[in-house]
């Protein structure tokens, strides 16, 4: 735990409180738990209940491990989930590779830099990480084409949000990404896709995700545009 709150100090510049908070809790968790049944367990097996009532704290001790074992399947199947999902639209869409990941890490970045923590990171990250699943539903041949779009090609890609969104509406440990996958396309100004939602009508986290997006987008090399300074990008959008 101690080395990986390192590892994030030194690489992502996080304070050293909120690199090794989580950590710590999630690698003590066994000990406070433990600890005092073992203690327990002691103080009976020398009382004058003796080992037989010693044994008993085992039960509580089980049922916990139980408890434990289950959430971590739990989370090993929603992050092999996430893992598909992801996976099956870098097949179909070549841009997307890395694209993807760059947008769930700027946008814990930008999470970061407006105080949310926790599980609320945890759940922008997926956000940028599925934001585009909705390209699944779209033709390949549209995502793969060198050149401009045409206005009705365009028209096709922009049902991509909400392609994303019937994807992703029964799995529930999604919480608020799957509104980012929805409206991560939506503008402030009303000028977005699907909606046209404008300002604070639109969720907090597809704000976060639209802007990690735009800026990956715009200083990302295409077949059909270069890729810009991030100066420039910054620059494009503040205005």
């Amino acid at each position: 735990a101690a080395l990986e709150g390192g590892v994030l100090v030194l690489a992502e510049r996080r304070s050293a409180r909120a690199a090794w908070r989580g950590r710590h809790l999630s690698a003590l968790a066994p000990q406070l738990v433990h600890g005092p049944a073992g203690l327990a367990m002691a103080v009976l097996w020398t009382s004058p209940y003796g080992p037989a009532a010693a044994l008993l704290v085992l039960l509580p001790m089980y049922v916990c491990a139980c408890v434990f074992a289950l959430y971590h399947r739990e989370r090993a199947a929603h992050q092999a989930t996430i893992r598909a999902l992801v996976q099956a639209v870098d097949i179909k869409d070549r841009y997307t590779r890395g694209h993807s990941e760059r947008v769930g890490r700027a946008s814990v970045m930008i999470a970061r830099e407006l105080g949310m923590s926790g599980d609320r990171l945890e759940a922008l990250r997926i956000a940028g990480i599925l934001h585009d699943v909705g390209k699944l539903g779209v033709p390949t041949r549209l995502l793969r084409k060198n050149g401009p779009l045409t206005p009705e090609e365009r028209r096709v890609i922009e049902l991509h949000p909400e392609y994303g969104h019937e994807m992703v509406r029964g799995i529930r440990f999604l919480g608020e990404a799957r509104t980012a996958i929805l409206h991560h396309h939506e503008r402030l100004d009303g000028s977005g896709y699907p909606y046209g939602l404008a300002g604070a009508q639109i969720p907090e986290f597809a704000r976060v995700v639209a802007v990690a997006d735009a800026f990956d987008a715009m200083t990302s090399t295409r077949t059909y545009s270069r890729a810009r300074p991030v100066e420039t990008a910054v620059a494009e959008l503040k205005r």
